[in-house]
């Protein structure tokens, strides 16, 4: 008897563990996160945010000629996502839990998402990325994204600007009333009323021939467009009356 009921109780414990885990998935995707997406859209209507220079690649040009791969810090992301919702903009979020997060509140803002990583799916969501600019969309990507090194540009996106001969335009945010969270990025999250600016770089184009030699060069480009537009976006918010 003794043994029977030893072999009972840790069948209940994962039955509860189990049970605890799936009522914490519905609770975090079904009440917390799109409560939490209602609130920030309402202090979104209080943002003042505005584009520095080079309109012309910018998804609000209503005469933009061609689409392009956006790419970012992921710090930048919530704010990226809130000033370009409801664009035809496709973006890759993992398959972890913290991406599926990410995901859902894309989605709710009009952005359309592929699932993958450098790591797990990353091949297969290139092609999934690769045909949705071939029909239109722009592409946006935090180029330090899924993990980091923060502010380190990872080859995810020279590889895609690669396969479809889309240009690579950096681009950057900066605002002045945000919490930075102590997340391996420093997440920047708007506070009601923020300021900010976007900035944008030199496009940057890739041959479809490009060797890992040329790819690496490319990278460093990137990283330096990244950096100066960022020092230049902090210069114009601080010196400006905005």
């Amino acid at each position: 008897m003794k043994k029977r009921g030893f072999l009972i109780k840790p069948r209940f414990f994962l039955f509860k563990k189990s049970f605890m885990d799936k009522l914490k998935y519905f609770l975090l995707f079904n009440i917390i996160v799109p409560f939490i997406i209602f609130i920030f859209k309402i202090i979104g209507k209080t943002f003042n945010f505005k584009e520095i220079k080079k309109f012309n690649e910018s998804p609000y040009n209503p005469l933009k000629k061609e689409n392009y791969i956006y790419g970012f810090w992921h710090s930048q992301l919530i704010g990226f996502i809130y000033h370009y919702r409801n664009f035809k903009i496709a973006s890759i979020a993992s398959l972890h839990r913290d991406g599926e997060i990410a995901a859902k509140a894309a989605e709710k803002f009009g952005i359309k998402i592929v699932r993958g990583s450098s790591t797990r799916g990353g091949f297969k969501a290139l092609l999934e990325l690769k045909k949705l600019l071939q029909s239109g969309f722009d592409v946006a990507i935090t180029v330090d994204g899924p993990r980091g090194p923060a502010e380190s540009v990872n080859e995810g996106i020279l590889y895609l600007a690669k396969l479809t001969g889309k240009k690579i335009i950096p681009v950057c945010f900066t605002c002045k009333w945000k919490i930075r969270l102590k997340s391996w990025d420093r997440l920047i999250i708007p506070l009601p009323f923020s300021k900010g600016y976007f900035g944008f770089g030199n496009p940057i184009f890739i041959p479809s021939n490009a060797d890992d030699k040329e790819i690496e060069k490319f990278k460093k480009i990137l990283q330096t467009e990244l950096m100066s537009i960022n020092k230049a976006g902090e210069r114009k918010l601080y010196d400006s009356k905005l």
